[in-house]
């Protein structure tokens, strides 16, 4: 940080702990009691010197760690082997949608359905169970 002086540093930081909700001209207004020339500074740039740096301190919060490559996609691996899985199931559910619609008589039809555990068993592959 570059120009910060100690007293105003101390002053705003008292007035913080007397009142933690005051506010940026009441700070202000104590910061240039202190030392005129402070009056300078723009309310932004007053701000970023003493309350804000003052408030981290007080609060620090909780430190974020590395971040990490985003480059297996928004959930990395098993949203990969979730859509895998998804198209498995999905393609054997079409196929088994497909052997319906095909069947031209009635015991094409029941010869389908009676091989639903075929079916079945594709499923229960593809989602590893």
């Amino acid at each position: 940080m570059q120009n910060v002086d100690d007293q105003i540093m101390a002053a705003v930081a008292s007035a913080l702990a007397e009142n933690p909700s005051a506010t940026v001209d009441e700070l202000f207004a104590i910061a240039v009691r202190v030392s005129p020339s402070i009056g300078e500074l723009s309310r932004r740039q007053f701000h970023a010197r003493y309350p804000l740096q003052i408030k981290r301190k007080m609060n620090p919060g909780r430190r974020r760690g590395p971040r990490r490559a985003k480059s297996a996609g928004r959930g990395g691996i098993r949203a990969r082997e979730a859509i895998v899985m998804r198209e498995a199931v999905r393609s054997t559910l079409l196929g088994f949608a497909a052997d319906l619609t095909a069947a031209e008589e009635r015991k094409d039809l029941v010869r389908v359905v009676a091989g639903v555990d075929e079916y079945v068993d594709q499923v229960m592959k593809a989602t590893g169970r």
